[in-house]
Order: structure tokens, then C-alpha cells, then sequence
């Protein structure tokens, strides 16, 4: 504890979303944390928002798990558990791992790795790479292929590093165009930018610039003192920056100097964006062409521009290109490596190395991965198809909910039953966890120390933090770390326990990742809220540090991209749009202020008044169509599922789009009380799922743009 601290105060920051806002937790008489309050004067500026604030509700949670459980009834009906001890249950899953090694091959053992698992458990995380090479698998499944993964392999293409990923200068940028992204709501992603209720928004007006935002929604970000939002609509954002980026090339707006010097294959790139000016897209894509003439001559003459694109164009079904497009308007018009345009900020890791991508066969098809594999995994969209063609004999699941979060909920559940053998490690015994034969207890980031290593190299203002355990780990709860090591020791694999037996935390860990920048947890605990800045790398130094490819540069026509189809997508797609009827709907997802994934379900204090339950929402005119009203149930439905749901009119939408928020859908979830008495729709029911439902190179699922109908229950 840092020197100048009262014993009843310590230092941490939020494990829910990426800026991991600074907290001071007050300890009670009892030793344990008896209320989170922001930290004002940390050096980021953060300021903890409510989830964070509330996190003591998860932790105190009657329904957190706190003992290794063990199913007893077999698969199939309702699930039963039973208490068992963490040896039993670790010597269990080791021998049977073994066998089904032995009769299938190391590759049958699949994991999936949650959010939950990255954010709040890294020191477990940081083993990954050393559990999957034990394991002998490239069975590997994560979240991202639900969110974000199409600008790791993008970043791959463009820049030949999967950690050449830019950020926005939003505390310097003349010009922001935010595309797909609800930073009010849900943050920023692949971008940590502190808390700060929109400040650094509010302050680009106030200095002379100026912020657009883009969405099929009026969004909670876009204020009289942040920025207009230009209605679009769903799963065409695509088709906006290709048009886009040729006007700024028509206008002259292309820094060709820059263009020669660092880019490659940029004749190519021009020519395919010139065949998309704002006339033909401008009906398909719903904004008017003297509208993206506009923003494209506002980019053009801003003295720094920078266009920031996220979830709602990750899941559109063309996120790669989507993030091409905005990789190249930003680099094109010189706004790449500029302050005030997109850089890539410092971190504790060494800057961005070549990546290499390996090839993994199944009986799916072949596809590759990045090595190591970091971010990047196999398409969770064919999963089931997987286990059902007998490549996956088991699965560990850690920290994550993909029977919610992910399309195909009865695939996915039919598929889990077939399984040998299936484990979930989480602080919860929530909808996947209930389909597991052994649940594990976590600890969550009260009961552990931690260093904010996960968003590092991502931060707009670069720093390190350290965070001890608040509170010791309640009853048999483990941290991740400790789990795969004991794991691997019972695996007859090197562990980071045969060298310290008695380590539960994963400071080794930690002790190796600060050592890369000369740190060590003492330092960190001598600075202010035990967090120690770093030296703000030189915008222009992106050219230097993150350029992988051989020849040093920036591919602006991927190969890649036309070998595996993209464009062959793009404009198939293009012909779809533009004979789509006019009375279409597409379902997009809906962030709240009061669900984070499935991660809040649970807390009654986040589940009463409108957010009890998920509505659809819908636009006035559309309801009217149908002949609609608030309250109304109705049937939502395509050809991959259906579910019903209650009608909120929300004057926000634009016509002809619908929206839900996913992670509810936990009715007869004994595990769950709160959850399980209010538990809302799972709308990714009619998500595409299975193959041809997935991006190809980043294996992203679609969650957003989906066609769906909307019919009155009768």
C-alpha cells in the first residue's frame, strides 16, 4: 500500500470495460471493501461510471460461486449439481483431458476464452498462448469473433502486425467522425480513452473543430455540445467510406507524397473506391450524396482529421473492409502518424512484430490463425458443426456466455451435450456454465491483484497500474492463473507452480511484463494511485514502429482481401441493398447504461422499472405500419429462429430499423435467481449461424443488420 495512504483506502480501477477507470475502494473495520468511489486524482482524469461503481453487488452476490460443482444428472434434462473438492475435480478433468488425448489426439480439446476471462482474470489470460500449446490444439474460440476481431485481422493485412491497431488523438483532433460507436453508453473499443462523461468530446467543439457521428440511431453521444448524428442505414456503412474516401480523392484531399513514400498497391485502391461515388451508393446506404460530399470536404480541410470506426461496423457481416476503409481514409488524406489524426499510442510491450499466420484444418474447412494467437480465433459460428463432425471431444470454457452471446443458442446447446467432457470456469453458474460437467469458481477483481496490462498500448494517455487484492479470495474461489497452472502441472506440462509452489496470483506474471519497460510493482506502489505514466510516443513514429511487412509498408489493396472474396462480397452484397423492399427491417444491438454483455444480469439494482426486461425497440412510423403499440408482444423472426418480445416505440430509430439488447434470455437458469425471475429475450436467437455466416479472414459472426419480421401474436 502506497506510503501515503490511510489504511482503510487502497488503490484499483474497473475490470468491466476497456478505459478501466481508477477507483479508491474504502476497506471497513472488517478487512473487507465496504464501498467503490471514482478516484479524481488519478493522473488518466477517469472518472468510474456506475457499473463500476456498483461492482460490490457482484461480489457480494448470494449467487456467486464459491465451491468447485460437479453434475450429477446426466446431460440432456435439468442440469444437478453436486459440491466436490478443487483436487477431485482438477485430478478428474486432467485424466479424462488425457484419455480423450489419447483417443482422439491433443487437437480435440477446444477452448473458448470469454471477455470476462480477458479483462478480469489477465495474469490467466497471459497463459493462454503456454495452456494452448499443452493442450496441443488450435481448437480456439474467444469473444472477439463476436465484437471486434475484424480489425485484428485487418491490421494483420494492412500493416502486417496484429498490434498495429490505431487510436484516435482525441485530446488533440480537429476533426472526429465516429462511425458505429456509442462512446457515452459503452465506451470506446480497441481505444482506451478515460471516463470523463464525454469531455474529451465536448472540448474538440470548443476549440474550433467538430464531431459527426454516424449510426442508425440518434445516439446518447451526439449532443448540441458533441455533434450531430447522420442517420444510416443498418449493415451499409461500407459502402458510405467507399464513397467517401473516393470523393476525398476527387476533391484532391490525398496526401500523394505520403501516399508514395509509405503505401503500396494505392492504384488499386483508388480505382475500387471510384466506382462507388456518392450518387450510386447514397440511396442504398440512406444519406444523401451532398452529405458525404460534405463530410468528405470537412475532412479534407481540417487541420487534423481522424475517423473512428467500432462494434456496430465490426458486426455488420463486412468489418474487415469496413476497418480498411477507415485505415485508408486516415492514412490517405496524411492523418495517419499526425497528431490530431490516428497514432498508436506507447505501451509496456515491445512495438509491433510481424505476424504470422498459421493454417488450422477441420472438417469445416481450413482457415488461419494468427501465431501467436492473441485475439484472433476459429469462427464460433460453426462450433457445433465442429463438435457434431467429432473435432471437438471437449471444451473449457473460461469466463465467457457464448450460449447468450453468440448466434445459435439451441446449436450451441445441442452441440455442449455431445461433449466428453466440458468445464466452465466462472464467478458464476450461469446459462453456458449450467451445460458444463465440472464448474469452477473464479475469483473476481476484488480477490486479486492485477496490473491493467490488457489495454496497454491501446491508451490514449498511457499509464501502469497496479491494483493488490482488495479482499482475500471468499470461501474456494481461485484466481485464473492458478487454475491453468495446476492444470498444466496435472497435465504432466511445464507450470509456472513447479517453480513457486505456493503462488496464487500470478505475480511471476506480473514481475516478467513490467520488467519489459524496467518497472516493478514497487515502483508502481510509489506513484500517485499506484500508476506510473509513460513517455507519449511520437505521432509520426507509427512508420517506424508498426510497419511490418518486409518492405516497410502499408498495403492499401490487401491481396489477401481479394483472394478470400471480400470484394467479391462487397458487391454482391451491394446488389442485394439496393433490391432490398422498402418495408425491410434489420435488427441491430442496443447498448444500455445497465447491461454490460450478460455480465449485469443479475444485480436487482440495474433490473427494475424499463430495464427489467429488453425490448424491441422500433420507430414510430414502422409500428404505425404494422399497426403497432407500445406494450404490444410480438413475434420477431427470420428463417434462423424466432422469439417474442414486447414493443417500445423509441423516437431515436430511424426507419426501418429495430433494436434489442443481447445477453438476457436466462429463464430456468436455477443458478441465477434475479436473472432467472426476469429474464427477457435472447435475441441473438435469430442471428445466421453455421458455415457461410461468418466473415471470412476475421471468422466475425453477423449480430447486426440482420433482416427480421415483426407480426402481432395472436
Amino acid at each position: 500500500m502506497a506510503a501515503d495512504l490511510p489504511l482503510w483506502e487502497k488503490h484499483s480501477f474497473c475490470r468491466i470495460c476497456e478505459p478501466q477507470c481508477p477507483l479508491v475502494a474504502q476497506i471497513g473495520p472488517d478487512g473487507r471493501v465496504s464501498r467503490l468511489l471514482p478516484n479524481p486524482d488519478h493522473p488518466s482524469g477517469g472518472i468510474a461510471c456506475h457499473k463500476g461503481l456498483s461492482y460490490l453487488d457482484v461480489h457480494h452476490d448470494p449467487d456467486r460461486l464459491n465451491f468447485p460443482l460437479q453434475r450429477i444428472a446426466a446431460k440432456g434434462g435439468r442440469a444437478r449439481f453436486e459440491r466436490t473438492d478443487w483436487d477431485s475435480a482438477m485430478s478428474d478433468i486432467a485424466g479424462r483431458l488425457s484419455r480423450i488425448h489419447a483417443a482422439h489426439g491433443k487437437g480435440a480439446v477446444a477452448v473458448y476464452h470469454g471477455n470476462a476471462f480477458n479483462m478480469c482474470n489477465p495474469t490467466g489470460a497471459a497463459l493462454l498462448q503456454t495452456l494452448f500449446d499443452a493442450l496441443g490444439t488450435s481448437m480456439i474460440f474467444n469473444s472477439t469473433t463476436q465484437d471486434a476481431t475484424n480489425k485484428v485481422a485487418g491490421a494483420i493485412e494492412i500493416y502486417g502486425s496484429i498490434g498495429s491497431i490505431m487510436v484516435p488523438d482525441l485530446m488533440h483532433t480537429d476533426y472526429l467522425l465516429c462511425i458505429g460507436a456509442n462512446p457515452r453508453v459503452s465506451r470506446w473499443t480497441f481505444a482506451s480513452v478515460p471516463n470523463d462523461d464525454l469531455a474529451i468530446l465536448r472540448a474538440i467543439p470548443r476549440r474550433g473543430g467538430k464531431v459527426r457521428f454516424i449510426n442508425p440511431r440518434a445516439i446518447e453521444s451526439s449532443t448540441n455540445e458533441t455533434g450531430p448524428t447522420l442517420l444510416v442505414k443498418p449493415g451499409s456503412d461500407v459502402y458510405f467510406l467507399a464513397a467517401l474516401l473516393g470523393e476525398i480523392d476527387r476533391i484532391g484531399g490525398i496526401d500523394e507524397a505520403l501516399l508514395a513514400r509509405y503505401g503500396r498497391n494505392s492504384d488499386e485502391m483508388r480505382a475500387f473506391v471510384r466506382a462507388y461515388p456518392p450518387e450510386r451508393v447514397a440511396e442504398i446506404v440512406g444519406v444523401s450524396a451532398d452529405d458525404i460530399r460534405e463530410i468528405a470536404a470537412e475532412i479534407v480541410a481540417a487541420p487534423s482529421a481522424a475517423v473512428y470506426m467500432s462494434t456496430g461496423l465490426n458486426q455488420s457481416g463486412q468489418g474487415v473492409l469496413c476497418h480498411w476503409l477507415v485505415e485508408m481514409i486516415n492514412f490517405a488524406t496524411g492523418n495517419l502518424g499526425r497528431r490530431g489524426g490516428t497514432v498508436k499510442p506507447a505501451g509496456l510491450f515491445p512495438d509491433s512484430a510481424a505476424t504470422e499466420l498459421v493454417e488450422v484444418e477441420t472438417s469445416q474447412g481450413r482457415f488461419e490463425l494468427p501465431r501467436p494467437v492473441g485475439p484472433m480465433s476459429l469462427p464460433l459460428a460453426i462450433l457445433p458443426e465442429l463438435i457434431a463432425a467429432g473435432d471437438v471431444k471437449a471444451l473449457i470454457v473460461l469466463g465467457g456466455n457464448p450460449v447468450l452471446t453468440a448466434g445459435g443458442e439451441a446449436a450451441l446447446r445441442a452441440a455442449f451435450e455431445q461433449l466428453e467432457l466440458m468445464v466452465s470456469f466462472d464467478i458464476y453458474r450461469q446459462t453456458t456454465a449450467d451445460l458444463a460437467d465440472y464448474i469452477l469458481p473464479s475469483t473476481d477483481w476484488i480477490e486479486h491483484m492485477d496490473v491493467n496490462f490488457m489495454i496497454s498500448g491501446m491508451q490514449i494517455k498511457p499509464y501502469v497500474q497496479y491494483a493488490e487484492e482488495l479482499e482475500p479470495a471468499a470461501a474456494e474461489r481461485r484466481n485464473g492463473w492458478w487454475f491453468i497452472s495446476r492444470l498444466l502441472q496435472l497435465l504432466g506440462e511445464p507450470s509456472p507452480l513447479d517453480a513457486e509452489p505456493n503462488e496464487v496470483d500470478g505475480r511471476s506474471v506480473v514481475d516478467g511484463i513490467l520488467s519489459i519497460k524496467g518497472l516493478t510493482v514497487e515502483k508502481l506502489r510509489a506513484g500517485p494511485s499506484n500508476t506510473v505514466e509513460l513517455e507519449q510516443a511520437a505521432p509520426g513514429s507509427v512508420f517506424e514502429r508498426c510497419l511490418a511487412h518486409p518492405d516497410g509498408k502499408i498495403d492499401c489493396f490487401p491481396q489477401r482481401f481479394v483472394d478470400k472474396g471480400l470484394f467479391d462480397r462487397f458487391e454482391a452484397q451491394f446488389a442485394v441493398l439496393a433490391n432490398e423492399p422498402p418495408d425491410v427491417l434489420k435488427l441491430i444491438s442496443l447498448r444500455t447504461r445497465y447491461m454490460h454483455n450478460s455480465w449485469l444480469t443479475n444485480l436487482s439494482r440495474f433490473r427494475h422499472g424499463p430495464n427489467a426486461i429488453n425490448p424491441l425497440h422500433m420507430a414510430e412510423a414502422d409500428a404505425r405500419e404494422r399497426r403497432l403499440h407500445e406494450g404490444d408482444v410480438v413475434r420477431l423472426h427470420n428463417e434462423h429462429g424466432e422469439v417474442e418480445a414486447v414493443v417500445h416505440i423509441d423516437p431515436t430509430l430511424r426507419r426501418g430499423v429495430v433494436a434489442m439488447t443481447h445477453g438476457y434470455g436466462q429463464a430456468g437458469n436455477l443458478g441465477l435467481s434475479e436473472a432467472s425471475g426476469k429474464p427477457g429475450i435472447n435475441c441473438n436467437v435469430v442471428m445466421p449461424v453455421g458455415p457461410g455466416s461468418f466473415e471470412p479472414i476475421s471468422h466475425m459472426s453477423m449480430l447486426s443488420a440482420v433482416p427480421v419480421l415483426v407480426e402481432r401474436c395472436r
